[in-house]
């Protein structure tokens, strides 16, 4: 899939959600942006629109390129230089967790798709998201977060990292590159990092003329601005649906 189809696909879920979001709803939440891009060679792409109203973090992710038909452990982290690691910190082609820490830090959440979010769940492979048949994996959910957490989004320090390759291209994990090293019942191909991306703050409104406004901006750009806090309005009001429904 190129980029422009994986760009429409990530934005589509969250554009039909924001038709149906009640005005206002956008100005009360702070809106964040994440592009992934490959680790260990696994040539997959996605993008992450996150909205923080209070407490309540809604998160939705679209990866392409993804190992099919299998679940994918993914995480926000932060602690360490909070940056994805560059393609020459894994020296055999393959990076582990242990050369990834140093750059994007601990488990902080586990992006589960029920139950507990916290570090705990980082390996709960069976509430994990699965990538369907073509390797597009298609995430959303909403929780509430840690004041630790919500602060680190705030001040651009997260990561967001996917997790499973499928080093030898058999189409599933197995035993050919070896046990993880997070826990050794699980094969290293399923904990293998497989994509990164620096969480980043949309801007909120403008700037004043003299302290970098929108002037001379690519229009394009702004366009993406607006489309993505009419996303986290749609995806905002749709977690307070289902924080209403339990």
């Amino acid at each position: 899939m190129d980029s422009t189809r994986l760009a429409l696909a990530a934005l589509a879920v969250p554009l039909a959600l924001a038709a149906a979001a009640p005005p206002g709803h956008a100005e009360q939440a702070r809106v964040f942006q994440a592009d992934l891009g490959p680790l260990s060679g696994s040539g997959a792409r996605g993008s992450a629109t996150m909205a923080l109203d209070g407490d309540l973090l809604t998160v939705e992710i679209t990866t392409g390129g993804m190992t099919a038909d299998q679940p994918h452990l993914q995480h926000l982290r932060f602690g360490g230089r909070d940056t994805c690691p560059p393609p020459q910190a894994a020296g055999d082609g393959a990076l582990s967790t242990a050369e990834l820490v140093p750059y994007t830090g601990d488990i902080q959440v586990s992006l589960t798709t029920e139950g507990d979010t916290g570090p705990q769940s980082a390996l709960a492979v069976t509430r994990m998201p699965a990538a369907d048949a073509g390797g597009t994996l298609s995430y959303r959910r909403a929780f509430r977060v840690p004041d630790r957490v919500a602060a680190a989004l705030e001040a651009g320090r997260v990561t967001i990292v996917q997790y499973g390759v499928d080093v030898n291209g058999n189409g599933r994990y197995d035993s050919d590159a070896g046990l993880s090293d997070l826990d050794p019942s699980l094969y290293a191909e399923a904990t293998f990092p497989a994509t990164c991306g620096q969480v980043k703050p949309v801007p909120q409104g403008g700037t004043s003329a003299g302290e970098g406004g929108a002037a001379g901006a690519d229009p394009r750009l702004l366009g993406l601005g607006a489309l993505l806090i009419a996303a986290a309005g749609g995806a905002l009001a749709w977690g307070r649906r289902l924080r209403r429904g339990r």
